[in-house]
């Protein structure tokens, strides 16, 4: 994939808050009673991400008062009231243009991530071709196109997508791709969303940071058993 020539590229601070939060990867687990996740195993470390990136504090990047995490085509997510913890960073590299986010919900009140994927994946399947809102202040209505691709070592259930945004900003027209890949460990999730050029070198940074996710849910959550519903 080419970026279109005299199109710029959303800004990094905003181009993995509005396109990113698309869907989650559909296990049912049970997880020991008793068992809190650690989020220091949850959340990316810079070293997971790639030789130089540095870690960087999300704004907003915890709690889940002020600050969404399902988005996709729409802000009508029911299971956004049921978030218990969350924690987002950002990944970046002196003179690298591409970056990375990892978002972690640490838990949802009883049966919420379960509903959460349930939401996303309606919304991805029948997301329209106008304009929607993606709740994120400051940018107006975007459309998107959303493709889903398959890639290995990840969680049984994950979603992995591409994310084509277009529309006008600022006066200007823009147009951007990146890549997000959603994956559930018990009532736990993470979503781990690329920014920067489309090339090749942002979906393999992607997915290198997808795979280490899987990592890191599994130890982190290491009292969970998976059990596919679909």
């Amino acid at each position: 994939m080419k970026q279109k020539p005299g199109i710029e590229p959303l800004c990094a601070e905003n181009a993995y808050s509005f396109h990113m939060r698309l869907a989650l990867a559909l296990v049912a687990v049970v997880i020991a009673p008793g068992v809190a996740p650690d989020v220091k195993k949850l959340i990316l470390q810079p070293g997971q991400v790639g030789k130089g990136y540095v870690m960087s504090p999300a704004a907003g990047g915890s709690g889940v008062t002020g600050d969404r995490t399902m988005n996709l085509c729409g802000v009508d997510y029911s299971s956004e009231s049921l978030r218990v913890s969350r924690i987002q960073a950002n990944y970046f590299k002196r003179g690298q243009t591409l970056g990375l986010a990892n978002e972690v919900v640490v838990a949802y009140r009883s049966g919420g991530a379960r509903q959460a994927i349930l939401e996303a994946f309606r919304h991805a399947a029948s997301c329209p071709n106008r304009p929607v809102d993606s709740g994120v202040k400051g940018l107006p209505k975007l459309t998107f196109a959303i493709t889903r691709f398959s890639a290995p070592h990840l969680l049984e259930g994950y979603l992995a997508v591409q994310i084509d945004a277009s529309g006008t900003v600022k006066g200007r027209r823009i147009a951007q791709t990146s890549y997000a890949v959603y994956q559930r460990r018990g009532n736990v999730l993470s979503g781990v969303y690329s920014f920067g050029p489309t090339t090749r070198g942002q979906l393999a940074l992607c997915l290198r940071a997808a795979e280490q996710s899987a990592r890191n849910l599994r130890r982190g959550t290491s009292g969970a058993t998976s059990a596919p519903t679909a």
